[in-house]
């Protein structure tokens, strides 16, 4: 079947990134800030105030969106081709338009959000599980903070309960990880040494696959494993800090900071993981040219990173976007290696719960004993929340509620058009 032939069944198409969208010419963005002008004086914005205005109600914050930053500079004047041409660009236009034209990812955003909100009330209640104590500095954290947020692939945005509180990332860190090693090696040298299958067994258990590689890369051993593969020419901080630069592109800029206490709090108790790296590293497993201390020393610093949900939402509306970051419009990951992760994220991503959580929720995620949960729906965007209180698989209570009631408000299940009519 020929592409053409496929375009009637591909409900969801990730956005161009923005240096794909802005080769229009001048005459074209003219064109389009016309459009955006008369778009803007049916919706009753008369002025750059109004317009702002009118765009927060659909989600989408200028302070917050480095896409149309520029606007603020156009608030005080009315609204007025010219002066959008020049200071916008043709990606900021065709934002705006699409906003004032009711075209995106979510329609009636304020709806949606109190429904949200409806639910974060509902999954507050749950107040079971225990805090991850065997690393101590997870043990400090207040088992009663809750946070949720959301981002669209629009850049819409919302963020309710301890949004704001940053927290060390943990197991959420593993996709960008992943990622991060496929960008950088390719994909045949990643899968050289890190498979790609459910293990049925904790996260952390003392096992390899038929191949003596780690089972998938969203476990310890395979989270290591993609660390070791991470520019193992360098010192371990240096490689630490692309790292850093490559999660702050996926949250659109937001800077993405070492817990150092989590950090020496992890290393000093690692000896699950030690006896992995033991365990790979009797097998062969390593590349080459790669130090299994070093690459475990990295990982410790990865799942470190801090971040809020706020930020770790604009990481999954990036995957659910097929790689370009919805804040920025900037590509921060090819798609191919998108598909990959997720397809890992939906298989692997719940610990020994995954098969479960892909059976009841159906959505690509991620969690980590920190609390933190990352949920992608692709094409149209993420959602993320913390919430320290852990059950038996070790994922986030609340985090759980909340992914069920997703799927009953909204058709998220990634095959719920087969059941619609």
């Amino acid at each position: 079947m020929t592409a053409s032939g496929n375009d009637p069944f591909a409900r969801f198409i990730a956005r161009p990134a923005r240096f794909e969208q802005d080769a229009a010419d001048r005459d074209s963005r003219r064109e389009l800030a016309q459009a955006v002008c008369r778009a803007g004086r049916a919706a009753g914005c008369e002025d750059g105030a109004s317009l702002i205005d009118h765009l927060a109600l659909a989600g989408l914050v200028p302070e917050e969106l480095p896409r149309l930053a520029s606007l603020a500079d156009l608030a005080a004047g009315p609204l007025d081709a010219d002066s959008l041409a020049s200071g916008l660009t043709s990606d900021a236009l065709n934002l705006i338009h699409n906003a004032l034209d009711n075209r995106l990812a979510i329609a009636s955003f304020g709806q949606f959000s109190s429904r949200l909100a409806n639910i974060f009330a509902y999954a507050r209640d749950a107040d079971g599980g225990h805090l991850a104590d065997y690393i101590p500095e997870l043990a400090k954290q207040d088992p009663d903070a809750f946070g949720m947020a959301a981002c669209t692939i629009d850049g819409q945005q919302m963020a309710i309960g301890d949004a704001r509180t940053a927290f060390c990332q943990q197991s959420v860190i593993k996709p960008l990880i992943y990622a991060f090693a496929m960008a950088l090696n390719g994909e045949n040298q990643v899968h050289r040494h890190v498979g790609r299958e459910p293990s049925g067994r904790r996260f952390n258990e003392l096992a390899l696959d038929a191949d003596n590689r780690p089972h998938n890369p969203m476990i310890n051993s395979g989270a290591i494993m993609c660390a070791s593969m991470i520019r193992p020419h360098l010192p371990v901080t240096e490689r630490a800090e692309l790292l850093k630069r490559f999660v702050s592109s996926a949250t659109g800029g937001a800077g993405a900071e070492i817990d150092q206490a989590v950090y020496e709090s992890e290393r000093a108790t690692a000896h699950r993981n030690l006896s992995l790296v033991k365990l790979m590293d009797e097998h062969d497993a390593f590349p080459e040219e790669s130090s299994p201390g070093e690459a475990l020393d990295l990982y410790f610093r990865a799942c470190a990173i801090r971040m809020d949900c706020r930020h770790l939402a604009v990481v999954a509306g990036t995957l659910a976007n097929g790689g370009v970051c919805p804040t920025t419009g900037h590509r921060v990951i090819d798609s191919q290696i998108v598909r990959n992760t997720l397809s890992l994220m939906l298989t692997c991503g719940m610990y020994d719960y995954s098969g479960e959580y892909a059976f009841t929720v159906g959505l690509p995620a991620k969690s980590g004993v920190s609390g933190g949960l990352m949920i992608v729906v692709p094409g149209v965007g993420g959602f993320s929340l913390w919430s320290p209180r852990l059950d038996r698989q070790g994922n986030p209570v609340r985090g759980i509620e909340v992914s069920k009631r997703l799927v009953e408000a909204f058709p998220f299940h990634i095959f719920s058009g087969v059941t619609r009519a």
